[in-house]
């Protein structure tokens, strides 16, 4: 893993979840966070110079937290939502990390955020991510893959 795409994934999904969802991550887990388990995924992939895609896997008992704060709401219940929640900051993670790796002048197509069931997740999320980052995030934690490919491995 190439530190520089480190700090990358690091600083695009920290400014996140602050800016869009309204939640303080921190590099330290606590006990409780360490041990809390990555109930939820949701897979963004790009294509363009830079082709590959973003994984961000969630502690279930946080999504309220970020739907509420991203829909202005007191407190969201509706699972469909907040996994299309997790969706936008998935999204708006890679939209951030992406040009910082590729360049800012890099025209790069996302696709639409797809929430990966448990227990049936790609096969290819047995590929080596290119970077990977973690942080505590209220009682829960959160951690983003980065797994990038030749843009030629992605063309139909």
């Amino acid at each position: 893993m190439s530190s520089t795409t480190v700090q990358s994934l690091s600083r695009a999904t920290t400014a996140t979840f602050e800016e869009l969802a309204l939640l303080f991550p921190e590099a330290d887990l606590f006990p409780e966070q360490a041990a809390a388990p990555l109930d939820v995924a949701v897979s963004v992939e790009f294509r363009g110079p830079l082709a590959g895609r973003l994984v961000v896997r969630a502690s279930e008992c946080i999504l309220p937290a970020i739907a509420a704060n991203m829909l202005g709401a007191d407190e969201s219940r509706q699972p469909a939502l907040q996994r299309d929640a997790l969706g936008e900051v998935a999204n708006v993670i890679c939209g951030h990390v992406v040009p910082l790796i590729a360049g800012t002048d890099a025209v790069v197509n996302l696709s639409a955020p797809r929430v990966l069931e448990p227990g049936a997740l790609d096969s290819r999320d047995d590929d080596e991510p290119s970077a990977r980052v973690q942080f505590g995030v209220e009682d829960g934690r959160v951690e983003t893959r980065l797994y990038l490919f030749p843009a030629s491995a992605t063309a139909a």
